[in-house]
């Protein structure tokens, strides 16, 4: 069987061009005013944290910046262009979610308890989630590193560093005009015209077969809320593809967070990563499946103002 996408990466592909791919026009359509998604899918140990959150580092341990991933670019260029436009003021906050085992965590908040079993209200909206406005790209970094270190990884036979919660990373830049000096004007109105962008990237979970990765316990826990959200998300990702009119939001913490993602007023791009292994082939035949579906998907955004 074969299946048609918008692009492929092969094991002799490198972080620059996923992120050239996959990243960069994100970004762009989020610096013009709209909202941006990427999202990270496959089975556990594929490769979706590397491709997304690596800081820079090799398989070695020793710094290796080629080896930097879609999250530490896109900051880096976010500031790049906010530094070169002379003409607009820009702000920038980001935020950091986890959903484990049902329960939406913030990660950025410095009282851990207020920060657990935060609610999602509205649109993809999470009430009591704390955001941070930030400068530089280092201080935006440096969120993101301290919400990683709360993150919930585990060991398991499939995987030495497991992701066991689905991570969101959240970046809301405003772009307004400059206000010059001289603005030609005696004692008229000038129009400041605002534009709000958001880009959410999203690690998902991976799926794992129970057999495989041989959990028992607190992680067979983890592993079954993993696999049930990774299921309804993939109900909706199949209502979407076949237009009907009844799309189930609420299954799941994370379809409801993901709502204005897949379904909303959004632009997004989604990273399926797949096992090389022979081993894995079930899996990664129901992972093209879904990236299939996906691909099917309309979404038609508008720019916020």
């Amino acid at each position: 069987k074969e299946y048609t996408f918008d692009g492929v990466f092969d094991q002799e592909s490198n972080q620059k061009e996923v992120y050239e791919d996959v990243g960069k026009p994100v970004l762009k359509d989020v610096l013009q005013g709209y909202n941006g998604s990427i999202l990270a899918y496959g089975q556990t140990g594929a490769g979706k944290t590397h491709s997304l959150l690596n800081s820079g580092m090799g398989v070695d341990g020793k710094p290796d910046p080629k080896q930097a991933g879609l999250l530490p670019r896109l900051v880096a260029a976010l500031f790049v262009h906010v530094g070169a436009d002379v003409k607009h003021v820009y702000t920038v906050e980001a935020s950091m979610l986890q959903i484990y085992n049902e329960q939406v965590d913030c990660l950025l908040g410095d009282d851990r308890e207020k920060a657990q079993g935060l609610q999602v209200t509205g649109k993809s909206e999470v009430k009591g989630l704390v955001w941070h406005k930030c400068k530089t790209p280092n201080e935006l970094l440096q969120c993101f590193q301290k919400g990683r270190m709360n993150l919930v990884y585990a060991e398991t036979k499939m995987n030495k560093s497991s992701s066991r919660s689905h991570a969101v990373f959240q970046i809301k830049v405003s772009k307004r005009p400059r206000a010059l000096d001289k603005t030609g004007t005696k004692g008229g109105k000038v129009e400041m015209k605002a534009t709000f962008g958001k880009l959410t990237v999203v690690d998902l979970a991976g799926s794992e077969r129970i057999k495989k990765s041989g959990v028992t316990g607190t992680q067979l826990k983890e592993a079954t809320n993993i696999n049930s959200s990774l299921l309804s998300f993939g109900n909706i990702v199949q209502a979407l593809a076949e237009k009907k009119k009844f799309i189930p939001y609420r299954d799941s913490k994370l379809t409801r967070i993901l709502e204005d993602s897949v379904g909303g007023n959004c632009k997004t791009s989604l990273l399926v990563c797949c096992s090389p292994s022979a081993e894995s082939s079930d899996e990664t035949v129901s992972t093209l499946e879904f990236a299939s579906r996906a691909a099917r998907i309309e979404i038609t955004a508008t720019i916020n103002e």
